[in-house]
Order: C-alpha cells, then sequence, then structure tokens
C-alpha cells in the first residue's frame, strides 16, 4: 500500500482500514522517535467511544498523537490504566496486559493467546471501557504467517466529537446484523454483487457526520421496511468511499459522484438541506440510497431513449 510522509518522523497510508467484523475505522501510521519507530494505527471512527473524525481532523491531530505516543510517556500510561482495575486476575485484564507493548502482537504466537485462546469478547469488553484498540491481518515476523494482530494504541481518553457521545450510535446486536444482510440479500449495493456474510458492512444510509441526535434504536425485530429504509450493504472499500466523501460533503458543501458520473435524482452536487443536520440534504446523493440512485438513473435514460 503506498505511503505518505506528513513529516520526516511521521508517515502514513494512503487508505483507511477497517477491523474485520466493526464499524472501527483506522489508519496504519509510522513515527519515527530517536529511540525507536512506532508502527501502529491511529483511529478515526469509534463506535464504542463515540469517535468520528473527519479526514481534516484525523490530519490535524497527527502531531499531537505523535507526542502523546512517545515511547517516554509508555509506563505513565500503563500505572494510570492498572489503577483502573481492581481485580488484576480477570480474563479481561489478562487480555489488556499482553497488550502493554503497545504494538502489534499475533494472536497465534503473540503474548495474547496464552493469556486467553479466542479473546475476540475481552477485546470488546476492554473497548467498551474505553481503550483503543486495532486489529489486522499482517504477515507475522515471528511465526512466518498472516494472521490476525491486535495492537492497543495508548493515548488518552477521547472527548467524543458530538455532544451526546457514542449515545448518538445506538447498539446493534449481532443477531439483527446477520438479520439486515439476509433481508437485503447479502448484496454490495455500490456493485451490485452478492458476498459473503463477513465481507458486508451494514452502512447507515444517513452518514452519522451530520447526526446531531441518537439514531432511532435498532431492536432485533426490527421491520423489513425500516430495514430498507435506514440501512445498505457495502464492503470495507465501498464505505470508505461513501466515508471519504461524506467528509467532503460535510466540509464543503459539494455531495459526491458516483464513479465520476455527477448526476443527481434529487437536486445538483451543491448540498442543499434546510441545516448541516436535515436528512432531507442527502436525498439524490448516489451515497445515500445507492440502489435507488441507480434505478432513477437507469429511468432517467430510459426517458431520454
Amino acid at each position: 500500500m503506498a505511503k505518505k510522509q506528513i513529516k520526516p518522523y511521521i508517515t502514513i497510508d494512503s487508505e483507511y482500514f477497517i477491523p474485520e467484523k466493526t464499524s472501527d475505522v483506522f489508519m496504519e501510521v509510522e513515527f519515527e522517535y530517536q529511540v525507536k519507530k512506532w508502527q501502529g494505527a491511529l483511529p478515526k471512527f469509534l463506535e464504542k467511544q463515540g469517535l468520528d473524525l473527519t479526514d481534516e481532523e484525523f490530519d490535524s491531530l497527527l502531531e499531537e498523537n505523535y507526542e502523546l505516543l512517545h515511547p517516554d510517556n509508555r509506563e505513565a500510561w500503563i500505572l494510570e490504566s492498572d489503577a483502573k482495575w481492581a481485580d488484576k486476575t480477570s480474563a479481561t485484564y489478562k487480555v489488556l496486559a499482553a497488550l502493554y507493548s503497545g504494538d502489534w502482537e499475533c494472536r497465534v504466537c503473540g503474548p495474547v493467546p496464552q493469556v486467553n485462546p479466542q479473546p475476540a469478547a475481552r477485546l470488546r469488553d476492554l473497548k467498551k471501557r474505553g481503550y483503543i484498540i486495532g486489529s489486522r491481518r499482517r504477515s507475522c515476523g515471528t511465526c512466518g504467517q498472516k494472521t490476525m494482530h491486535d495492537i492497543l494504541v495508548m493515548l488518552p481518553s477521547i472527548e467524543a466529537r458530538f455532544e451526546h457521545g457514542n449515545e448518538l450510535r445506538k447498539p446493534m446486536s449481532e443477531v439483527l446484523k446477520k438479520r439486515i444482510k439476509s433481508v437485503l440479500g447479502y448484496r454490495e449495493v455500490c456493485f451490485n454483487v452478492v458476498r459473503s456474510e463477513v465481507e458486508l458492512l451494514v452502512d447507515h444510509k444517513f452518514p452519522s457526520q451530520r447526526w446531531n441526535e441518537p439514531e432511532s434504536d435498532n431492536p432485533n425485530d426490527m421491520s423489513v421496511a425500516d430495514i430498507i429504509k435506514k440501512f445498505q450493504l457495502l464492503s470495507n472499500q465501498t464505505n470508505m468511499w461513501k466515508s471519504r466523501y461524506c467528509d467532503t460533503c460535510f466540509k464543503t458543501g459539494k455531495r459526491g459522484d458516483y464513479m465520476g458520473l455527477k448526476w443527481y435524482y434529487q437536486g445538483d452536487e451543491n448540498w442543499a438541506g434546510q441545516t448541516a443536520f436535515d436528512e432531507n440534504g442527502c436525498v439524490g446523493c448516489p451515497g445515500y440510497d445507492l440502489e435507488l440512485w441507480k434505478a432513477k438513473f437507469l429511468e432517467a435514460g430510459e426517458k431520454k431513449a
């Protein structure tokens, strides 16, 4: 993957990544210090912590995060973290302590499987407690396999961008996620192809960049009509495509396109909501409801024929 050098001591990937089975968004970064080089990841979107940064906000925090993640701060960060745990014999704490290196740790040969061979539930618990943990498949220099790796990002508690914090995004059970994918036919809407369950992400049609109040509840028995109205299915890659367009639109008021086609079945490229949080301003944009956008596009073409 292409790299971008922001400063002589800061290098970042050109693309974000989404850890498997999550909605979180990270970017791999490389921070060079006098004593060592840290090859880690920084968060852009964290569902459990209510963090939701635009591209510009992410970039503006790079220097600050560089200072916060200096190796000299690691010991104090761990001491502060440990002070929050009354029971250091718990399974969740043991997984946390196994990640105290602050580096990518392999789930096959690293310290995590030594304390818990199936740590997914414990990692979720840690995220709920405010810890920032990125996960990604990487080639392991020790066991030689391409395995899932986890990294504990030793940043302070994050102040949510929204007043309501993570209350804005209501919980969604795995049962409901599976049901949504089934209702929507396991079809990735951008390329109109059926994909496996693990390759699909449940996307809110109305982008969270424009939320200013909590979303409606996501009950397991949500009606089919509400599922179709509220969600669409994307892949990691197409979800990032939409996210970038929505970030840009929120900042500039210019809506995105679909593979270069600047066509909108309602309005034009100028976002036209009554306020910055008006969902009506998204109607007509391909990213808002791509299946409907494509149907309207074909309908318009037929009328001209």
